[in-house]
C-alpha cells in the first residue's frame, strides 16, 4: 500500500517548513476585512468591486482598526521584504469591538485567482473509491493537480450562502487556504516560501450532483463548486505559523463534529503548489490557494450531506473558525 507523506517527513517540504524567517522571532498579525453592518457587508459582496470595509488587526479576540489603506487585503499588496517588520511596528488603532460582534468579509476580497489544489491522499482514494474506482492514478503523486475556482464567489465568516436551486448533495469541503503576498512566476521552492503572505481556512462548499454530472462527460468539478466559496476568519501571516504539520483540522455541522484530521497529511506543501502553478504562469498578490480536502473532510466521504439552514462551522489550530449557514436558492 503507498502512503502519503507528510509535509513535515517529505524532503521538499521538510526543508521548506523549517525555515524561521531568518531566524528571527516570529511576529505574526491575524488581519481580517470588518464592515460594521451585515446590510454593508452583504451589499459589498454582491458589488463587482467592493468598497465599503476595512481592514483590522485582531488582538486576543478583538478587533483593532489598522490604519493602512483598505485595498492591503482587498486588492493584493505586494509583501515585500521587510513588509512583515512594517507591520507589526504598527500600532493598533483603536478597539472596533470583538471579532463575533463585527461583520467579517473575506480577508481577501476579490483575488485575481482561486486555485484549489486535490492533496490529500486520504480524500482522494475515498472520493475515488465512491466513483468506482480502487486505485490512485500514479500520476496524482507526480504533481499537485488543482482545478481554477471561482474567485468572485468568496464569503465571510457567518454570511450565508445559497447552493443551486434543486442541488439535494449539498456538502463542504474543510481545507487550509494560502494567500500569495508578491507576484511570482517559475517559482522555485524558496521564492515559493517568500511570496506567501499568510493563511486562511477555506470551506470548498460542493453542490455533489451538479459536480457530478459535469465529471461524468469528462469536465472537472468546477460547475459545482463556482457558486460560493468561504475563506476567513481572518488572514494569519505566515511568520505567525511556521510550521502547519500539526496543525489540526475539524469541521462541525449544527454543533456535530463530523471532521478531525491534520493539515501533516498532506502530500504536497504549498510551496511545492505554487511552484507548479506558476509554471509560465503568474501569481499575483491576494491569489488564494485551498490545499484540497483534508481527509475525512467532507460529508461524501461520510455518506452524509448538508440540509438547507445547516451552519457548518471548520476550525483550524492558530487561525480559528469559519462559520456559515447554507442554503438553497429558490429558483
Amino acid at each position: 500500500m503507498r502512503h502519503s507523506p507528510s509535509v513535515d517527513t517529505a524532503a521538499a517540504g521538510d526543508r521548506i517548513a523549517r525555515i524561521r524567517m531568518s531566524g528571527r522571532r516570529a511576529r505574526g498579525m491575524r488581519l481580517c476585512y470588518f464592515y460594521t453592518s451585515e446590510a454593508e457587508r452583504d451589499a459589498d459582496s454582491r458589488r463587482r468591486l467592493p468598497r465599503g470595509g476595512r481592514v483590522g488587526t485582531v488582538v486576543g479576540e478583538t478587533v483593532h482598526l489598522l490604519d493602512v489603506p483598505p485595498d492591503l487585503l482587498r486588492d493584493g499588496f505586494e509583501w515585500a521584504d521587510g513588509a512583515f517588520e512594517k507591520l507589526a511596528a504598527l500600532k493598533p488603532g483603536p478597539a472596533v469591538g470583538s471579532l463575533e460582534s463585527v461583520w467579517l468579509g473575506a480577508p481577501v476580497i476579490r483575488p485575481a485567482q482561486f486555485l484549489d489544489f486535490y492533496a490529500f491522499e486520504q480524500h482522494v482514494k475515498t472520493a475515488r473509491k465512491l466513483r468506482g474506482f480502487d486505485t490512485v492514478p500514479p500520476e496524482w503523486y507526480e504533481i499537485p493537480a488543482y482545478y481554477n475556482s471561482n474567485p468572485t464567489s468568496l464569503y465571510g465568516h457567518k454570511q450565508t450562502v445559497h447552493f443551486p436551486a434543486g442541488e439535494d448533495r449539498m456538502d463542504y469541503e474543510c481545507e487550509f487556504g494560502c494567500v500569495i503576498g508578491r507576484t511570482i512566476r517559475n517559482a522555485t521552492l524558496e521564492t515559493a516560501r517568500a511570496a506567501i503572505a499568510g493563511y486562511t481556512i477555506v470551506n470548498d462548499l460542493s453542490a455533489r450532483g451538479r459536480q457530478r454530472q459535469a465529471m461524468a462527460i469528462g469536465m472537472g468539478p468546477a460547475p459545482g463548486k463556482d457558486f460560493g466559496s468561504s475563506i476567513g476568519p481572518v488572514l494569519v501571516t505566515r511568520d505567525e505559523l511556521p510550521d502547519l504539520a500539526n496543525l489540526g483540522m475539524r469541521a462541525f455541522v449544527n454543533g456535530e463534529q463530523w471532521t478531525s484530521g491534520r493539515y501533516g497529511t498532506v502530500h504536497f506543501s504549498f510551496e511545492q503548489m505554487i511552484v507548479y502553478a506558476t509554471k509560465s504562469r503568474s501569481l499575483y498578490p491576494g491569489d488564494v490557494l485551498g490545499s484540497g480536502t483534508v481527509g475525512g473532510g467532507c460529508g461524501l466521504e461520510l455518506g452524509r450531506f448538508l440540509k438547507p439552514g445547516d451552519v457548518v462551522r471548520l476550525e483550524i489550530d492558530g487561525i480559528g473558525a469559519l462559520e456559515n449557514r447554507v442554503e438553497r436558492d429558490p429558483g
